[in-house]
């Protein structure tokens, strides 16, 4: 009697127990939706598998990072709308589609004012990070409900492809077609020149060169390279670089926690800024050399350095007077001057 007493006791006391034992549920994974409108195999799509590794490895899986490359959710141009309605948590875009909400974006394309070479990035590695930049960039974008990631490089800068003559000083642009990505101040610069701008898809380029539509273009080696652009001609130095903003809605990274913000903010985009920088930089130089050989036979052309100052004083006054009463005096000129600031001295024009 006294065994089976015991055993009920003993029944009773177990099952309590497993009652009030407290259990602990995995934590929550965090979903998040990249869309861009570039190939996988482009820096554009390398950069964002390098976001995904590292956001996955350093929170543990707590954020599940799923990418949507080739524009397959929706067109360059519909991301941000996109992912201001809870379609996608961010995306990879483009400055001159992001000038469309923010002109201030339009910093990085005024003519002659960012300094860089291939292989050579230093001043948009310090401008991309730069408070009185960036910074600027990413307070006004928050006000658009936008949370401004970053600016991950895919484009060091854009030189010219032409199918009629080399270009190696003003005179040359004097009746040519170029088409140009588009943007506030592409038209403006082109004109300048002597040259009439066009703006045409990419995908419609490669029969656009080739049936004349366009004489040449402006763009980075990379894609050039990557999409097929080939011209005759090619003329370097740079006359300006483009930005690649990196950017999420402001509601959905508010909600996160704030571990995870951390980690994404101060160890992953300082990894896959260095990554990408890294990266554009050294097949850039190795891109330039393949284009020259068969099958592509590109002839690159250096443009020196007194042109580059001649096309500066026939475009740049222009495009920071647009810039100004787009923006604001004030902060135009307070991004304008800290870019000129950050400029190394060896590429300087004057």
């Amino acid at each position: 009697m006294k065994n089976k007493l015991f055993s009920s006791i003993l029944g009773v006391l177990l099952v309590f127990s497993f009652l009030i034992t407290p259990t602990f549920a995995a934590p929550k994974v965090i979903k998040m939706r990249i869309i861009h409108a570039y190939p996988e195999t482009t820096q554009h799509g390398r950069n964002m598998k390098k976001f995904e590794e590292l956001t996955e490895k350093y929170t543990n899986g707590r954020v599940d990072v799923v990418i949507f490359p080739n524009a397959s959710v929706c067109p360059i141009t519909k991301e941000i709308t996109t992912v201001l309605s809870g379609g996608a948590e961010a995306c990879y875009n483009i400055g001159g589609i992001i000038e469309s909400i923010d002109p201030a974006e339009a910093i990085w394309t005024i003519p002659f004012l960012f300094r860089t070479a291939p292989g050579d990035t230093r001043h948009i590695r310090k401008a991309f990070l730069d408070p009185r930049i960036e910074g600027v960039l990413k307070e006004r974008q928050m006000k658009k409900g936008l949370y401004r990631l970053g600016t991950p490089c895919t484009v060091d800068g854009f030189f010219f492809g032409c199918n009629v003559r080399p270009i190696r000083k003003l005179e040359d642009f004097k009746g040519l077609k170029i088409r140009h990505p588009g943007g506030m101040l592409g038209e403006l610069f082109l004109r300048g020149l002597g040259a009439s701008a066009v703006v045409i898809p990419g995908t419609e380029v490669p029969v656009a060169l080739q049936t004349g539509v366009v004489d040449g273009l402006t763009t980075v080696p990379l894609h050039y390279h990557d999409a097929r652009w080939h011209t005759k001609y090619a003329s370097i130095p740079y006359w300006c670089t483009y930005s690649l903003p990196f950017l999420a809605n402001l509601k959905w990274w508010n909600s996160l926690p704030a571990d995870i913000k951390d980690i994404i903010e101060n160890k992953v985009m300082p990894e896959v800024m260095e990554f990408s920088f890294d990266e554009v930089e050294r097949r850039t130089v190795e891109t330039l050399k393949i284009m020259q050989k068969p099958p592509f036979n590109v002839k690159i052309f250096t443009i020196p350095k007194e042109e580059l100052r001649r096309m500066r004083d026939a475009t740049q006054p222009a495009c920071i007077e647009k810039f100004k009463k787009k923006v604001g005096e004030k902060v135009a000129m307070s991004m304008i001057e800290a870019a000129k600031e950050l400029t190394p001295e060896d590429l300087k024009l004057d």
